[in-house]
This record gives structure tokens, sequence and C-alpha cells, in this order.
């Protein structure tokens, strides 16, 4: 071998131990993170109805790498067991376990991609999806999301796993969702959402805030693509205060008077602001609320109130929550809901309860 060849393959050589040396040093220097989880709800039920409710447990453990070149991969399982129920089938059919993070993922001064499985928080995207979300932020003030899901999945520790299922016979769904910050105090945020031979829909979010107010206008629509099926539409406005530590927002939420938000809740929602309500997306739904938040002795407290009129009835919900941290690790929570529905006998109050140890 001669002196060129040689230097090359030593080049070759060393780049691939310090590669892998790397490599290793970046799956050393990864971050686990988890939680244990106890919980409990009991549900009062009015008229004939029996109550219902479930003490379970849970353990979520998370993985993901140091950098490497832009490059991390992340790994997350949550395993939920239910101890008890009041009646057989209160906690729901579910799987014991589930794979809900699984992805790679790049980082650089322009952009992000992730790829797999992975937690979606946008406006008509939420919970764990099967993936690709690509983030643009090469221009000045301004966070372009470009996505494509596929499959959707929810992995609470409150609650029945429901493992991974096909979005629009695993047609999926595309997002386009731009945020712009360049005006002071005032974020734009603009979307598009697809999915094939379902729906389109999009909508403008504008959220303002200076020191203790601000507001937030919100309009989003449905372009369905089913022959005869009527579109969907939603309108929101908030306005909120904090004054001396005490929180306050009042709302309005509108839905069109024939079918509601229709298909754009497929992957999805943020807007609904009730524990359990299930009256704020239907055929003309008029919801109007009001939430006080405080924190008095290390105890952050919050209620909402609001009442759903939608046709010729009318819902009405309460939320009290109470969370406190014992430790930095070590957290506990309240929480009670009240619901007054159109049918008495479908009244019912809830308490629940949760203890969580995090690291």
């Amino acid at each position: 071998m001669n002196i060129k060849h040689l230097t090359l393959a030593s080049l070759l050589l060393s780049s691939s131990i310090i590669a892998s040396d790397t490599i290793n040093d970046s799956i050393k220097n990864g971050t686990i993170t988890g939680d244990v989880t106890l919980y409990a709800e009991k549900a009062d039920k009015k008229g004939n109805n029996p109550d219902e409710g479930f003490t379970s447990g849970s353990i979520g453990l998370g993985y993901e790498t140091a950098d490497f070149n832009g490059f991390k991969a992340s790994i997350g399982f949550r395993g939920n067991h239910d101890f008890s129920e009041v009646e057989d089938g209160d906690y729901g059919e579910t799987d014991k376990s589930i794979l809900h993070t699984a992805n790679i993922s790049y980082a650089n001064d322009m952009a992000n991609l992730t790829i797999g499985r992975q937690e979606v928080d946008l406006e008509w995207m939420g919970d764990f999806h099967e993936a690709a979300i690509l983030g643009i932020t090469a221009i000045a003030d301004t966070n372009i999301t470009l996505g494509y899901t596929k499959r959707i999945a929810v992995a609470d520790a409150d609650a029945a796993l429901e493992s991974f299922d096909k979005i629009n016979d695993d047609n999926g769904a595309y997002v386009l969702d731009v945020k712009y910050e360049g005006i002071k105090n005032l974020l734009l945020n603009p979307y598009y959402y697809k999915a094939q031979d379902v729906a389109n829909w999009y909508g403008l979010k504008a959220d303002y805030d200076i020191n203790t107010f601000g507001a937030t206008g919100h309009i989003a629509a449905s372009k369905e693509d089913i022959a005869g099926k009527d579109d969907g539409q939603i309108m929101q406005l908030e306005a909120r205060t904090n004054l001396v530590g005490l929180g306050l927002n009042i709302g309005y939420i509108k839905t069109d008077k024939d079918i509601g938000v229709e298909s754009m809740a497929i992957v999805g929602d943020n807007i609904n602001p009730f524990e359990d309500s299930e009256k704020v997306y239907v055929a003309d739904a008029k919801t109007t609320y009001i939430g006080l938040s405080y924190e008095l002795a290390g105890v952050e407290l919050a209620s909402i109130y609001g009442q759903t009129k939608y046709g010729q009835d009318k819902e009405k919900e309460l939320n009290i929550a109470a969370d406190y941290s014992i430790t930095d690790n070590l957290s506990t929570g309240l929480l009670f809901v009240d619901v007054d529905a159109q049918d008495s006998d479908d009244d019912y109050n809830k308490i629940t309860a949760t203890l969580a140890y995090s690291f």
C-alpha cells in the first residue's frame, strides 16, 4: 500500500473511531425522565344511573440522547394499571402499556425535523402521533410548522390508554401552522389542515398580551369533501387579566348552527375549556365561561364555570382544581367537576385525586 492510500485509510479509521466515541458519548450523556402516578376518580351519578369510578397507577419513562451533530433520538413509554373499579368496565378497555415516543430528530439554526412517534401540541392536532414534523425558524419572528400524521394515540396517566389508531383510513392528515410575533405584544397564528377525501380546515388565531391584560380572537372553518355534508365553523373570543396574583378570564365560543365543528377535531383540539363537556363542539352551540386562578400558600387554585346552549337545550359545568408541590419532585392535585345536563337524570359530580412523583 502506498503512502497516499495508507494516509487515507488512517484518516478514515480515525474519523470512524472519533464518530463512534462521539455517538457513545451522546448515548451515555442522554437524559432520563419519568413519573410514578397514583390516580383515583369517583363520579356520583343522578337519576337511576349507577355511580362510576376507579383507582389506577401509571409509570412513565422517557430517554433522549445528547446532541450529536444536531441529531437526537428519543424513546418513551407509559404503563397503566387499574387497581379497582366501582362498576366493571368503569376504567375502560385498554392496553396495559404503550410506546408513545420513538423518534429521531435533527435541528440547526434554520430548522428542526422530527420523524416517528412524538407528542404534538398544535391548535387542531394534539396527543401522540406517528408523524413527520418540520419546523422552520429561518425567518425572523416566524415559526413555520409543516407536518404529516398517520396515526394518533392517547397516553395519559389519569385515564385508560388509547393505542395508535389510523387517521382517515390510513391516509393521514397534513398541517401547515404559522406563528408570527413581529408585532409587539401580538401573536398571529394562521393555519391550514387537510385530510384527503374528508375535509380541509383553516383558521386564524390572534393573541394580544400586555402586562396585566390579554385577549384572544380565534375563528376556524372546514370545507367538507363528502357530498351533501355541511361545512363546519367555530369562533372564540376571550379576555383575561391578572391583578395582584388573581387571574380572571372570560370567554365566548360559538359553532356553526347546522353542523358544529364537523371534521375539524379528528386529530385533536385545544379550544374546549372544560374538563368534561361534550357539547361545546356540537351544532348551534353557544358557550360562555368565566375562570379564576390564584396561588395561596403554595397551593395553585383554579376554577371555571360555564354554560353551553345548543339548539333549545343547555348544559352547565363547574370545575374547581387545587394543585400543590410537596417537594420539587412530588406533587398532588384535587379536581371537582359538576355537570348540570339538559336531562336532570344525566347530572353528575366527580372528584379526582392525583399523587405524582416525577424525575
